[in-house]
């Protein structure tokens, strides 16, 4: 058992954490165990075991899910925290378990509290580290730090989106463009509202490439009153919003329309970019070919779906790469320099295969139609699509979602 009077501020290498936890974890979930099996009246279920150890049901249901747990890790992830425990532990000795089996188990959270505070700082710390080598850990641990984050910058921000949905449609350029990729952005933002007056809601697209414009799915350039509004789809559909063009990037502004959850507005935007994206391979033209989306607005969701055309890339799946744009602003897959800016989030894309019927999304009611609407303005056969979709729950505000495309080589003539 770990020596608990003593402080070691050593450094502790990743193998002897790593077995160190396991050791707890097992040790831990093994000494509850026989705890929870002796209270009389066993074998509980959560809320037996609570009535009879007079804790509250939380409690009994985090205990015992543990020490049922045979990957120690998970037992560790887990478990209550150590005074919960020691709760527990009171309790089962009034209610007369055989006090050899009480002070196995209090050496054991013991040996647990040491971990916390000496190895990981605090819980949080723990679930990070443990997190490392457990994926269900890991995924409830992130959850659990981005929503936090969500609440914190919503309230910083003065307002939030229930959902950001972002979705690109890559299709090959007509005639003599066919070695081109055509590009179509879909933008919405549903349930947006203030929290307090006066917070500015902006969404905002960048341009990578010097000889684009922004432009309506007509064509038209962007600029002044002319904007990319979908009016159709918004709600109401009397929402105003600026357009503001500055260089690379066009800003739309959300007029005032008050606080609170009566203001919420569905929002929706679309753009063009033509010629943007080559087919093939092309050496020493950065090679990889990426679209994104960043969290702007503290978001619940954020859907990211990417639509790519039968003949644009065949064989080729993304790879999603995530940055955080805090210190260099957006990312260019195709710069090295900012790998230091990656993020490791248990996040994933997910391929949806072929057909708009298989693209609804529960979050947007109206998707399909706006897919469909989109098509139809860019006279494009909306069967001739493959789908991926990158969904985040409490997006990190931030941080730019890419999905990436290595181009196959031009077939031979």
């Amino acid at each position: 058992m770990a020596n608990t009077s003593e402080t070691d501020l050593t450094p502790v290498r990743t193998v002897d954490l790593q077995n160190r936890i396991g050791e707890v974890g097992r040790t831990l979930a093994d000494a509850i165990r026989a705890v929870v099996d002796s209270v009389p009246g066993g074998p509980h279920r959560p809320q037996e075991l609570a009535r009879a150890l007079g804790i509250n049901k939380d409690l009994s249901s985090r205990a015992l899910s543990a020490c049922r747990k045979q990957d120690p890790f998970a037992a560790a992830h887990l478990m209550p925290g150590p005074e919960p425990l020691r709760q527990l532990l009171r309790a089962a000795a009034r209610r007369g378990v055989d006090p050899s089996v009480i002070k196995d188990a209090e050496e054991a959270v013991r040996a647990f509290d040491y971990l916390i505070r000496t190895d990981a700082g605090d819980r949080a710390g723990l679930d990070a580290i443990i997190g490392a080598w457990l994926p269900d850990a890991r995924e409830r641990f992130e959850l659990t730090a981005k929503q936090a984050m969500f609440k914190g910058a919503a309230s910083l921000k003065g307002l939030f989106t229930e959902t950001a949905l972002v979705t690109f449609m890559a299709c090959p350029s007509a005639g003599a463009e066919a070695e081109w990729c055509d590009t179509a952005l879909l933008a919405g933002l549903l349930g947006l509202r203030r929290l307090r007056p006066g917070a500015t809601v902006q969404y905002s697209s960048v341009l990578h490439e010097p000889d684009h414009t922004h432009a309506t799915l007509s064509g038209e350039r962007v600029e002044g009153d002319q904007g990319p509004l979908l009016r159709e789809f918004c709600s109401p559909a009397s929402v105003e919003i600026a357009t503001r063009v500055e260089g690379d990037r066009v800003h739309y502004t959300l007029a005032d329309n008050g606080v609170g959850p009566k203001s919420a507005v569905d929002l929706w935007l679309a753009e063009f970019y033509a010629r943007n994206h080559p087919r093939w391979r092309r050496p020493g033209a950065g090679p990889r070919r990426f679209f994104y989306a960043t969290a702007e607005q503290p978001a619940r969701t954020l859907i990211f779906d990417m639509l790519v055309h039968e003949d644009v890339w065949p064989g080729a799946d993304p790879e999603l790469v995530i940055y955080d744009t805090t210190v260099n602003g957006v990312a260019d897959v195709n710069d090295p320099t900012r790998n230091i800016d990656r993020i490791d989030l248990a996040e994933t894309v997910q391929p949806l295969g072929r057909g708009l019927s298989g693209y609804r999304a529960s979050e947007v009611p109206n998707y399909l139609d706006l897919l469909r609407y989109v098509c139809r303005k860019m006279s494009w056969d909306e069967n001739r699509f493959r789908a991926y979709r990158c969904r985040i729950h409490y997006p990190f505000y931030g941080s730019q979602v890419c999905m990436v495309f290595d181009p196959p080589a031009a077939p031979a003539s």
